[in-house]
């Protein structure tokens, strides 16, 4: 998947003409996928040795489902305010910090991106066919 997230963009806009009868079905693959995403993430976040915040990173990973105006998304991450949730630095830290990027995070989203693709095939498909049928 692109650093830049220019596919996403291009699957939304592909998305917008798929029948509405799959919104459930499309709802339930993001949930999966929003869930798998965080599981791999803190299992990528976890920091061996540290003190404070950064033992609690991975804990502090969590996913929320929102549902702006003709849409559903998911945003997954550290939640700010709880504990660790500020060690999210440690995604692209240069070094500096005594430790080495972890991209745990988009590590995770690559992992997951064509169990999200097929989850979303059958979601669409099967909208299709009970449309046909019904």
């Amino acid at each position: 998947m692109a650093d830049d997230f220019s596919e996403l963009a291009e699957l939304a806009a592909d998305l917008s003409t798929v029948p509405p009868e799959a919104n459930r079905n499309i709802k339930k693959a993001l949930e999966v996928t929003a869930r798998s995403v965080k599981e791999d993430w803190r299992q990528g976040a976890e920091v061996g040795r540290g003190d404070g915040y950064s033992e609690r990173y991975a804990s502090s990973i969590f996913y929320d489902i929102k549902y702006p105006l003709n849409g559903i998304e998911a945003e997954i991450g550290p939640e700010l305010g709880r504990a660790g949730a500020s060690a999210g630095f440690l995604e692209d830290a240069p070094g500096g910090v005594q430790a080495a990027p972890q991209h745990a995070g988009r590590d995770a989203l690559e992992a997951n991106e064509a169990d999200f693709v097929r989850g979303l095939e059958i979601a669409i498909t099967q909208a299709v066919i009970d449309k046909v049928e019904g």
